[in-house]
């Protein structure tokens, strides 16, 4: 199973274009990883306007936190991130400064909480 949690700013991006970022997400990772689309969730945490602030303005920016199979190689963990990376970007029409995005083994992720 293959989990991203999407925390973003309300009023920074669209609840309309959320359905298609989904889709993004889990047609690149299913491409990448090698795994069916169907074993990828994603969920998305909504930051309250006002309540995010980064360099004392207001935050724009938005985190994409995955959690994938163990075993990914360093290389094919770091194409899943810029392809995920590059494909919000272009969905949500924001800047790639504005996006962060990780991916952590599941097993350490159960090891840690």
């Amino acid at each position: 199973m293959v989990e991203y949690n999407c925390v973003v700013q309300e009023k920074h991006l669209s609840e309309a274009i959320r359905p298609e970022l989904v889709a993004g997400l889990k047609r690149v990772t299913a491409q990448i990883l090698s795994v069916s689309d169907d074993t990828v969730s994603v969920r998305f945490t909504q930051i309250p306007h006002g309540a995010g602030y980064r360099g004392g303005k207001l935050s724009t920016t938005s985190l994409v936190r995955g959690t994938i199979p163990p075993g990914c190689e360093q290389p094919v963990r770091e194409h899943l991130l810029r392809s995920i990376c590059s494909m919000w970007a272009g969905i949500a029409g924001c800047d790639e400064d504005e996006l962060v995005v990780s991916a952590v083994d599941s097993d350490y992720v159960s090891k840690v909480y």
